[in-house]
């Protein structure tokens, strides 16, 4: 267990890191729009699409490195007060809506992927990027989460249990 356990929290560490990568280029991108539209007088059409695309995937894929770092926006000022035993608890509870919630997300960028590719969806811009790959990569982001939330729901039912922490 502990190696499965250690080898999802790899993959989400590994997962969001590479995807932040993606941070430095949407503000390259944006600062050569930035001197191109208004020193050169030159706009570009790829700059706007490629830095939604950018943001929307640092958001998505990095979300279960945001989990396994426990940086989600919590209601601190209740939690906070809670013993590490009860938050595990409350944790434990609360995983039933996170996994019906990330389960139905799981549905639809499913749905939403599959079309998008079978048609090799674009964004009919003058540009005209592919969404297809935007749209898929939805998909394993919210799969990401959802198994860094079961690793997480282990370890927390562990130390509901024994009172110690299940460790990778």
């Amino acid at each position: 267990m502990k190696r499965i356990l250690m080898v999802i929290d790899i993959v989400s560490s590994w997962s969001g890191k590479a995807t932040s990568v993606l941070c430095a280029f949407m503000v390259f991108a944006i600062l050569c729009e930035i001197v191109l539209r208004y020193v050169v007088n030159i706009p570009t059409q790829w700059v706007t699409e490629s830095a939604v695309f950018c943001g929307a995937l640092v958001y998505v894929i990095a979300g279960a490195w945001t989990l396994l770092m426990g940086q989600h926006v919590k209601v601190d000022f209740l939690y906070d007060k809670l013993s590490d035993r009860a938050k595990a608890v409350l944790d434990v509870f609360t995983f039933i809506f996170f996994a019906i919630y990330l389960i139905a997300m799981l549905w639809a960028t499913g749905m939403y992927a599959r079309d998008s590719i079978a048609v090799m969806e674009r964004t009919g811009s003058a540009w005209n990027p592919p969404v297809y790959p935007i749209k898929a990569a939805f998909m394993v982001g919210v799969g990401l989460l959802f198994v860094q939330g079961v690793a997480k729901f282990i370890r927390d039912l562990y130390f509901a249990f024994y009172g110690k922490r299940l460790e990778s």
